[in-house]
Parts: C-alpha cells; structure tokens; sequence
C-alpha cells in the first residue's frame, strides 16, 4: 500500500501549457476507482496471488510469476481477437466481456503454465472479488469530495470494474456520489475513448467540463486526454516502469486527491 498520506501533502504540479485556462471549464469531477477512491493497486495483485497460493498449500510457483502469466494470457486474449496489446487505443472497439467472465480464463491459463492444479479457476476469480469489494478508501476521500461538492462541482466514479463488487465496496466505504459508471454498465474498458465519451455524455458535459483523476499512467491518463479530459494524474508511488506507459500529459498531477482543491477554482462555474 502506498503510504503517501503520512508525508505532507504537497501542491498540484501543473503539466500543460493549458491548465490554467482548462481550469475554468471545469464543472465536474469524475475519478477512477481502484488506486484512486480505494486502497488497491494493481502492484499488489501479485502479492494477494502469493497470500492465495499460501493458503493452498502451492509452494512451487511465486505470486510474481502467475501474475505475469495472468497477464500475458489477458495480452494473448487480445492478439487472438486481432488487437495489438501494446496499442489498445488504436482500432475499433473491442468485443467485451466483464471480469467475471475473463478473470477465470487468465487464471486457468496461468495455473496450467506454472501447473497449479489445486486451484479452481473459478475459486481464484472469487478471491479477487472479495479483495475487491471490501478494499477501504484513502483517508482524504470523503474530505475532498465535501470541499468538492461545497463548491458546486459535480462528482462522479467511472471505473473499469464490474457492478457488483464496485457497488459493494463503494457502499462499504461510504462513498456516495451523482453517477457511478462501471467498465461493465458502458460496455466499454479504458483507456477506449467510448467509456469516456458515454461518463460525458450521461453527465451531460462536454469532454472539457469534466476533469478526469486516476492512477494509471495509461488507463486514466493517456485515456481521458485521447478522449478530450483534462486530467489530474494521483501519482502516490513512484514508478518508472509503468509511467513509461504514459503516451499523454496529464494537466495537473500530485501524490493525493487534495492537490484537486488546489487546481480548481473556489467556485464551480454557474
């Protein structure tokens, strides 16, 4: 976990040019979830995989290793419906399927590689759901979003997640908000420009009235800003490999959520 909220928080880095003049566009604010609102990084999966192995008695293979396997079964997915795993913002929009669906056929793959035979697929998908759906939130969330709402700004969550355990976690952490749109409601996974163009549309603002907060280098930022959002990068951790991901500049960016009441003016505009 990133323990980030123990050290001072510091301001909002403005990364454009553009910023102080996106600033005033801004009506809403829309965040990702996981890693975002929820303590649950994707770093951390291997690591839940490792505690899952553990407790099944699999000592032969690591949680680092079935992770990787995970995901290059999740990247072998996409070569296989013509999509290129490294590009997924280019070409047209692919088939979807929920994590229920696809989480168990990444697990299968991965245990028959590392030959983990105790496991049921379908067990191992589960374990993550639960993980998922009690992850708490970050000690600023519910003070960032009453500032957030005092003002007039609007507040939203759209996460690549499916319903149910996103609802559940959001209803364990309190967290309330004027629309929630899930990867599995829109049909739609970031970084596609579709999910951020339907969290617009059902928000009934154009893409320049919605500031965009996420985590992921990739999803969240180089997503929005292909869509048209500005951005507010929560960069809590410091992480090379993944930021060279990064294929967009976020507007603004910062180790937490309260750097937002830094960037955005006192008062929504009417």
């Amino acid at each position: 976990m990133s323990d980030s909220t123990s050290e001072t928080p510091s301001k909002p880095t403005p990364a454009t040019v553009g910023a102080e003049e996106a600033v005033g566009s801004v009506r809403a604010v829309a965040f990702d979830c996981y890693g975002t609102l929820l303590k649950l990084e994707e770093r951390e999966f291997a690591s839940l995989i490792q505690q899952m192995l553990h407790d099944h008695g699999v000592e032969h293979a690591s949680g680092e290793d079935v992770w990787e396997a995970w995901l290059e079964a999740s990247r072998e997915m996409s070569r296989r419906e013509g999509r290129n795993p490294e590009r997924p913002l280019d070409g047209p929009e692919p088939t979807f399927r929920p994590f229920s669906e696809t989480w168990p056929i990444f697990f299968g793959e991965a245990f028959k590689h590392h030959s983990v035979e105790t496991i049921p697929p379908a067990t191992a998908f589960q374990h993550l759901w639960d993980v998922l759906s009690v992850a708490p939130p970050y000690p600023e969330v519910a003070s960032v979003f009453g500032e957030l709402q005092a003002r007039g700004y609007r507040v939203a969550i759209g996460s690549n997640a499916d319903d149910d355990h996103l609802e559940h976690a959001l209803e364990l952490a309190g967290i309330e908000v004027e629309l929630v749109l899930s990867s599995e409601e829109a049909q739609s996974y970031k970084p596609r420009k579709p999910f951020f163009d339907q969290l617009c549309a059902r928000l009934e603002l154009e893409p320049c009235e919605v500031l965009y907060v996420g985590d992921s280098p990739w999803a969240d930022v180089t997503g929005a800003n292909h869509a048209g959002l500005p951005v507010y990068w929560v960069s809590r951790y410091p992480d090379p490999e993944r930021e060279q991901m990064m294929r967009a500049t976020p507007t603004w960016s910062g180790r937490d959520l309260t750097g937002i009441l830094d960037a955005l003016p006192e008062q929504a505009p009417v």
